[in-house]
């Protein structure tokens, strides 16, 4: 029997039918090429990262940092090989054995026991072996989806070998890395620390010159890519890629590493000697060129732990905060932070002060150059003068007479400074303050350079600007840096020219090729050869029998400027000495300050040691015995022939000491009126020429003086006191 024969389609059903499927396979196939389109070309970057990131591990190759070289090559900041310690907890999990027990909840608690054990064992072994936080590694152990955990950066060698044994000991092979870095060393610890500065934890520069010419330091790191597989463990072969770095340039310092020993050592015996509750500072600078041979600032600290608070008193306060429980530790965190900037900064560069009495060797220049004045000139102090209703008392209260104007800068008079200052004018005065460069930075290559502070313009050049000519005169009521009162001094003794100071001589790549260097550049020539000369001359004067004789030293021609400026606050003194050598042709300035010299009582002009504080008391001796110490560095022979060693003669008769003296052929020069020598310079056992002269103080008892800018202050602090009250 046939079978019956299936029916057929209908033909309008069967177009329905195709069109459905021609429908969604076209829908179907544009949405995969709309999906392949995102996945391809929309997100082919994105995605392609991630498989990088998957497949590969990139390890950056640290570039060298340059070093930093003072001017006869010694090394001041090198870059040596370190180590970082990399764990991967991921493949130190895979280490652990599998957990056992009757059901997967208890081979997973099992296994859970043994990996904690594992983290037990391994925390407290690690923080001792690279000196950190035990919690701080626990932490990251437990990270188990990490590979590339940093547990120590830029450690020594004597760790990366403890690392080393450590892995083999306790089979952590490829669980437990080292990869190669450098690590920032300060050869001398905190010598020119404020000058040099140091880098972070990230070798970038952070403060002073590091920070300043990072840019060129640095270098470019490179890098090297390593394959790993899908549980991250890296492959056998030992890199995929490597990308070149760059090792970073070197500096070349105008700074000489045995002349900045000297002045730190100066600069730290005197703030000890005399107690300077706020530390001080020291220029050594090349008149002729602006290179600055050395820089200090006092308290520094060590570059290698710039962090450490290197000021015991202060270091000790901090201590007694941090045990104190009512200070929280965000009141700590602002102290110590302020305590690391205070000592980061330095005071040559980053504060400035009232300069007081060596800012009148520039007033004088000023005064010469424009004839208002010359040497021939005498200046009559009787002890006062009246300027705008305003007494101000010389320092010797019966005045010195008539005086000429080189007597003028040995006393340090300053009544007759406040004529100076009047015959030069207010309009020219101001004038040369800005031809000195002191409303300008000096541009040196440090970071954090502040700026003076002067009276207006239309104030000062006022009729009721008298009084501020007369304070501005003898170096008072305003503010400088020491930077740029360094360089100023500086054109007084070269010649007249304004010369930038400068730091970095030159700039090498690592080939040594020079890339840059800084010749002495001339901002202006301020005076002529004839004025400098002159005042520089002068300035010798001042240290063979004026107000700077303890800077004298037997067989060498220095030159040099006291200074005691007083700040406002009680019993606040900065004493300070401008002194420069050879006299007739300097071959570096030495600018040495003292910040408040602890007066033995409230109102005491001395210290506890009986020191009577002054520029000429304090700084100008220990100015004067660096200002040797240099010269002997630099091979300069003393004057003089055959060498005597001087005699005590303080408490002697001034007769009695002349004849002593003379049997050596040595000239006393006699100092005031008395009956007894109370202070010879200089100090006894010192080695001198014969023929040498020897400055004798002679009194009833020990001088007690007060410096001529001390007695001025007081002058003024005592007319603005009577001013207050009758306003």
């Amino acid at each position: 029997m046939a079978l019956p024969r299936p029916p057929r389609p209908d033909p309008p059903m069967m177009g329905r039918v195709l069109v459905l499927t021609l429908v969604f396979g076209v829908l179907t196939f544009a949405l995969l090429s709309a999906r392949l389109w995102q996945l391809q070309m929309v997100r082919h970057g994105e995605l392609e990262g991630k498989a990088i990131d998957q497949q590969t591990r990139e390890v950056t190759a640290t570039a060298r940092r340059g070093t930093i070289f003072d001017r006869n090559g010694e090394e001041l900041a090198v870059s040596a090989s370190a180590q970082n310690v990399v764990l991967s907890p991921r493949d130190l999990l895979a280490l652990v054995p599998q957990g056992e027990g009757a059901t997967p909840q208890a081979r997973q608690a099992d296994r859970r026991r043994k990996l904690e054990e594992t983290w037990d064992r391994l925390a407290p072994a690690l923080a001792d072996l690279l000196d950190t936080d035990e919690a701080s590694i626990r932490r990251r152990l437990e990270k188990t989806n990490s590979a590339w955990e940093v547990l120590a950066r830029k450690v020594e060698e004597g760790t990366a070998d403890g690392v080393r044994t450590f892995v083999e000991e306790n089979g952590l092979s490829g669980c437990l890395t080292l990869t190669a870095d450098t690590r920032r060393y300060y050869p001398q610890g905190s010598l020119a620390c404020h000058a040099i500065g140091f880098v972070n934890g990230e070798d970038r520069g952070a403060y002073g010159l590091e920070a300043a010419f990072d840019g060129d330091l640095a270098g470019e790191n490179g890098k090297v890519l390593t394959a790993k597989n899908a549980a991250g463990t890296e492959m056998p072969q030992p890199y995929t890629g490597y990308a070149d770095g760059l090792d970073g340039c070197d500096l070349h310092l105008t700074l000489d590493a045995g002349i900045q020993r000297f002045a730190e050592k100066a600069l730290e015996e005197g703030v000890q000697k005399y107690d300077a509750l706020h530390g001080g500072f020291c220029i050594v600078i090349e008149p002729k060129t602006g290179a600055l041979l050395a820089l200090a600032s006092y308290p520094g600290y060590d570059l290698n732990h710039p962090l450490d608070i290197a000021d015991r008193g202060t270091a000790d306060r901090l201590d007694r905060l941090a045990r104190d429980p009512s200070v929280d530790e965000d009141s700590y965190g602002r102290a110590k932070a302020q305590a690391q900037f205070v000592q980061w900064s330095s005071k040559y560069l980053n504060t400035a002060y009232e300069p007081g009495s060596t800012f009148k060797p520039i007033v004088m220049s000023a005064a010469l150059e424009e004839g208002a004045v010359t040497p021939e000139d005498r200046f009559h102090c009787a002890g006062v003068v009246n300027v705008g209703g305003w007494p101000i008392r010389c320092s010797k209260r019966t005045g010195h007479g008539t005086q000429t104007l080189q007597e003028a800068l040995m006393n340090s008079c300053n009544p007759a400074h406040i004529a100076i200052g009047q015959r030069l004018g207010a309009e020219k005065f101001y004038a040369y303050w800005k031809a000195f460069g002191f409303p300008d930075k000096t541009g040196v290559e440090l970071p954090g350079e502040s700026g003076s502070r002067f009276w207006p313009a239309e104030d000062f050049l006022s009729p009721n600007g008298l009084t501020s000519l007369a304070t501005a005169s003898f170096g008072q009521r305003f503010l400088v840096t020491p930077m740029q009162m360094a360089a100023a001094l500086s054109a007084v003794v070269n010649g007249g020219h304004l010369m930038e100071p400068y730091l970095v001589a030159s700039v090498t790549g690592p080939d040594g090729t020079v890339l840059r260097s800084h010749p002495p550049k001339e901002v202006r020539r301020v005076i002529s050869q004839g004025t400098s000369d002159t005042v520089r001359g002068f300035m010798e004067q001042v240290v063979a029998a004026g107000t700077g004789k303890n800077a004298a030293v037997a067989g060498y021609r220095i030159g040099g400027k006291t200074g005691s400026s007083q700040t406002g606050e009680t019993d606040h003194t900065i004493v300070s000495f401008a002194g420069f050598a050879p006299a007739d042709d300097p071959a570096f300035l030495v600018l040495l300050a003292y910040d408040w010299p602890r007066p033995a009582a409230p109102g005491s002009t001395l210290t506890a040691g009986g020191v009577t504080i002054s520029g000429g008391f304090m700084a100008a001796p220990m100015a004067g015995e660096l200002i040797a110490n240099i010269l002997d560095y630099l091979g300069y022979e003393k004057e003089g022939g055959a060498q005597v060693s001087l005699p005590d003669v303080v408490g002697e008769p001034p007769a009695q000491a002349r004849a002593e003296l003379a049997e050596l052929g040595l000239e006393a020069r006699l100092l005031g009126e008395g009956t007894v020598v109370t202070e010879q310079v200089p100090a006894p056992g010192t080695a001198m020429p014969a023929g040498g002269s020897v400055a004798l103080t002679l009194g009833d008892q020990a001088p007690d003086q007060l410096d001529a800018d001390r007695a001025a202050f007081l002058s003024l602090k005592r007319f603005v006191d009577e001013r207050e009250v009758s306003s």
